[in-house]
């Protein structure tokens, strides 16, 4: 006996799904995300340029600082000035007589000057009359 066919029949055809490929949702996603990452290199870049904008403003506001101060010492130095409140202030007055010293090496001993002496000896003689008066003897 002969196989049986099986009957024909009309197949209607049936919605197709769509196909939904995973290569234009991957490159979307990479170029959505490399936008991203360009926008936050930018924003990154203009925090980094504020930044530096306001170091930039505290130094020169620092070195403006400075130079104030060193015009500042340099006035507070001024030998005029020394010597007007010196005289003023403090009542000084210049010396009646200057003596010039005269210019020795170091390797060479000096002997010890007879007014040091004196008046060492006479303030040792004060001190120890005072302290003899305070102890009682």
């Amino acid at each position: 006996m002969a196989a049986r066919r099986p009957s024909l029949e009309v197949v209607t055809p049936r919605p197709r799904r769509a196909r939904r490929s995973l290569t234009p949702v991957l490159s979307a996603a990479i170029v959505s995300a490399s936008l991203l990452l360009v926008v936050l290199g930018h924003a990154e870049l203009a925090q980094g340029q504020v930044r530096l904008a306001n170091v930039q403003s505290e130094i020169t506001s620092a070195r403006l600082l400075h130079e104030r101060d060193v015009l500042g010492v340099s006035q507070l130095e001024n030998p005029s000035r020394i010597l007007g409140v010196a005289e003023r202030t403090l009542h000084m007055a210049p010396p009646a007589q200057v003596h010039q010293l005269v210019p020795v090496s170091l390797g060479t001993t000096l002997p010890v000057p007879h007014l040091v002496t004196s008046a060492a000896s006479s303030s040792s003689s004060t001190r120890s009359a005072a302290g003899q008066a305070a102890s009682g003897g």
